[in-house]
């Protein structure tokens, strides 16, 4: 903020004083104080407003300029000479790093000040009641606090008869059941904003809502559902609850779980409508609520709208140009995630220019929709999931400078990709499973997202590295499955905020380079299947934030494992199979205690398998969506470690294919959770243990080609399997096998009566207190299990249509991570940069 002050007019000495008493609170960030010289006039110094005729200081604005990288401050024993700013009318602290203390008490003691802002500032603890004294206050903005500070009620509020704009977003009100009642006592309020406070019902009996002012209402990303009263917003009439709200302009109630109680009924906001006498609604935002009903009937009433945002619900519909022929103020339609098809003629010509198109999972194909041709203004498309089969037209590449942000991912596109390096805007570029045929483009350093995992490009991609200037802000890089050839090149050097590298399933050979290691936020590594050789660059040991590092399917060669274990001990995923790694598998692995996957098949391994490498497995703090997989590998174990049978939050056993011998561990059964087992094609022996009888979740069973002998097993789950889960075991016998059990063969092996299953009996040399020993025989082609799967991730991307192969789940499960972020993340920008809009 620029101030312009007579050359007569010098701030107060106490004021001055007190200002560079409170510069002491600050431990960095001289630029932002480099003014605030003792020798000069305070009225001049950045930041510093001062009154024209009295000389008084009522501006203080020492807001950040940018979230990632904030201020330090503290709460000093200096902060309390802002008590000698009498006069203060303006405060804005925004986006400094308060390192979560609480909001001092003082503040509450500027009785002039006018504008307060807050946000972003890591303040915790609970608001101070005293900000209830600011008697003056017209804005005050508390949100951003990342729920770090709360509220018991909103008594305090009740003073602020001048308040117009209220931000509490991000703070806990889950205890505040008077927020309705006290916020009603607000009768000047312009602006509220209550966006993810933990909110949870509504009262359902209230006194009429005095929000006659009130144009922008932002009560998304609460947990409502069916605790908004039945006629409150969605149904039917709007009761004199909130029957006055005729200035409203924007309403907000995405991410609400409406869908639980409500079908979409727009005629609360049509120019008809009680609420809407003056057809003020501008903005409408109900995504992610789950909502059903037909839209199509509806939208004929809302073409005041300049922003309808219904994404993520249940609605359905065939939408033609009929129903969008008024909408000619429309500036962001968001259809996407619903169950509509856009039925419009080719040669339509839109009556409005967008600047939000979300579009995706609506049906717009098979052709290219031509009516994009005439919109100019877009800064955000989405049109994936959209069932275009088409050439992209040239004319669809000639992009506005405008475009930030472009989807057009998992289609069947086809052409030729131009160079996106002019497009200085564009932040994120998703082309991801479609059918394009070009070299890989070149792109601008403007990039944060760049996601083109298909079959689409070929050549070097050497010139990836015009995208890492040093200050690029690219995060997120997957150029995976495609026919890229050539060397990686060292040119990484300037990638702090890449937190996503996928370069895997192409034909790149050569080594790992050095600048990979300074990828110090790295998150994801995924080289696999290439052709890369070499040792694994040292440097790597710099990436201590990798959670998935994937080298399997290479000519690599070395004794990684030395060092992993030590310095890289947040894996989760660690996949090196089919390698040429040599040497022991060291003690240090035990230290990767988040590990969840690790594959070491197929390479020249040796030694001893530590025990505590399984322990970390055996969690089942996300039982939910945790699955092991022992992949079928050529992998050589003796016997099944009976540690595996202590992983109960098991969903996937797999260790088919081995050289296991003995039995069958007699507590499997413990397994509870286990949906598939296979054990099939190795050297098992003995009956099938009784606990198996207990494996209620289990659908898929194969035990075939080994040495199992007996009765076959019956009751519950296992009554539902065929033959072919037990054929080739040639002394296995009973239904459903054509063979009849006999005397001799319900007889128990004496040698399988090992209730502890520990396999003192089977010829497995102990070896002290940390593993078993495995001969080095058994591990010259490699030993290899995946183990587990990482919760966190694993919430966002596990689901029961994958089970087909491992390589498939690496990589959808990028995909979906990448979507819930993308996706996420250009609607929570969309909201910041509505809500950061400058007061009037």
């Amino acid at each position: 903020m620029e101030f312009s002050l007579s050359g007569a007019i010098r701030c107060m000495h106490s004021e001055h004083e007190a200002l560079l008493s409170f510069k002491g609170g600050f431990r960095s960030g001289l630029d932002r104080f480099s003014s605030w010289k003792a020798e000069e006039d305070c009225c001049k110094w950045i930041g510093v407003g001062c009154d024209n005729v009295t000389g008084h200081v009522i501006i203080l604005d020492l807001h950040g300029q940018d979230p990632f990288n904030m201020l330090p401050g503290e709460i000093s024993p200096s902060f309390p000479s802002m008590l000698h700013l009498p006069y203060l009318r303006y405060l804005d602290l925004s986006q400094t790093n308060f390192n979560y203390n609480p909001i001092p008490d003082f503040i509450g003691s500027l009785q002039y000040i006018e504008y307060l802002n807050l946000s972003n500032a890591n303040f915790r603890g609970t608001i101070p009641s005293n900000l209830g004294n600011l008697s003056h206050l017209e804005y005050s903005d508390l949100s951003g606090n990342r729920f770090s500070l709360s509220a018991k009620n909103l008594k305090w509020v009740y003073g602020l008869s001048f308040l117009k704009v209220l931000d509490l977003s991000g703070v806990d009100l889950n205890s505040a059941e008077d927020w309705l009642d006290a916020i009603n006592m607000l009768s000047s309020l312009v602006e509220l904003r209550l966006f993810y406070c933990k909110l949870h019902k509504i009262p359902q009996y209230l006194h009429p809502v005095n929000f006659t002012s009130l144009k922008i209402l932002d009560l998304s990303d609460n947990n409502f559902g069916s605790a908004i009263p039945d006629s409150l917003i969605l149904q039917g009439h709007i009761p004199d609850t909130f029957g006055n709200m005729t200035s409203l302009t924007s309403l907000d109630l995405s991410k609400n779980n409406l869908g639980r109680s409500y079908t979409i009924n727009f005629r609360p906001f049509s120019k008809e409508s009680q609420l809407n006498k003056s057809s003020s609604l501008r903005e409408l935002y109900l995504s992610n609520n789950q909502l059903c009903g037909s839209l199509e009937h509806s939208l004929v009433q809302l073409s005041q709208l300049v922003v309808l945002d219904v994404a993520g619900n249940n609605l359905e519909g065939n939408i033609t140009e009929v129903h969008l022929k008024n909408f000619s103020s429309l500036r962001v339609l968001d259809l996407s995630s619903n169950q509509l098809v856009l039925n419009v003629s080719s040669n339509w010509i839109p009556p409005f220019q967008l600047e939000t198109i979300g579009l995706r999972y609506c049906l717009l194909g098979p052709k290219f929709p031509q009516w994009l041709r005439p919109q100019k203004n877009y800064s955000f498309i989405d049109i994936s999931y959209a069932s275009i089969v088409d050439v992209v037209p040239d004319w669809f590449w000639n992009l506005s400078s405008k475009v930030k942000q472009m989807d057009l991912s998992f289609n069947e596109l086809k052409g030729n990709v131009p160079d996106f390096s002019s497009q200085l805007q564009l932040s994120l570029l998703d082309l991801r499973h479609n059918y394009f045929w070009s070299p890989l483009p070149r792109f601008s350093s403007s990039l944060r997202i760049l996601a083109l995992a298909t079959k689409s490009f070929f050549g070097p991609i050497s010139h990836l590295c015009e995208l890492f200037s040093a200050n690029n802000s690219l995060s997120y890089l997957d150029v995976s499955s495609n026919n890229l050839s050539g060397e990686i090149p060292d040119c990484w050097k300037y990638g702090q905020n890449l937190i996503i590298f996928n370069l895997a399933n192409n034909n790149l050979s050569g080594q790992i380079p050095n600048s990979i290691g300074q990828l110090v936020h790295l998150y994801t590594l995924r080289l696999d299947n290439n052709s890369l050789s070499g040792e694994v660059t040292l440097s790597l040991k710099n990436c201590i934030a990798l959670r998935v590092l994937g080298l399997a399917y290479n000519r690599l060669f070395g004794n990684a494992l030395a060092w992993m274990g030590d310095n890289l001990q947040n894996l989760v995923i660690l996949e090196l199979r089919s390698n040429t790694f040599s040497g022991r598998i060291p003690l240090q692995m035990c230290q990767l205690k988040f590990l969840k996957l690790l594959d070491l098949a197929s390479n020249n391994l040796s030694g001893t398998i530590p025990r505590c490498v399984f322990f970390g497995m055996a969690s089942i703090e996300f039982e939910d969506t945790l699955s092991l997989i022992y992949y079928p590998y050529t992998t050589y174990i003796e016997e099944i470690p009976k540690e595996v049978m202590s992983l109960v939050g098991l969903r996937i056993l797999n260790l088919s294919r081995n050289h296991l011998v003995g039995p069958i561990p007699p507590n499997i059964g413990g397994m509870g959770n286990l949906e598939s087992l296979d054990l099939s094609r190795n050297h098992l022996s003995c009956t099938m243990p009784p606990s198996m009888v207990d494996l209620n979740f289990l659908g898929t069973l194969d035990v075939s080609h080994n040495n199992l002998s007996g009765k076959i097993l019956r009751g519950k789950q296992l009554d539902t399997f065929e033959d072919s889960s037990y054929m080739e075991n040639p002394q296995l016998c009973g239904f459903p096998l054509s063979k009849i059990c006999s005397s001799d063969e319900l007889i128990e092996d004496p040698h399988c009566s090992n209730e502890n299953g520990d396999g003192e009996n089977q010829g497995i040399q102990k070896e002290g207190h940390d593993g078993f020993k495995i001969p080095s025989f058994y591990l010259s082609r490699g030993l290899g299990f995946i183990a587990g799967f990482w919760g966190l991730w694993g919430s966002l991307i596990l689901n029961r249509s994958w089970r087909h192969t491992y390589f498939h789940f690496l990589g959808n499960m990028t995909d979906k991570i990448y979507a819930i972020v993308v996706v996420g993340a250009a609607k929570l920008q969309r909201k910041f940069q509505r809500q950061q809009t400058p007061p009037k």
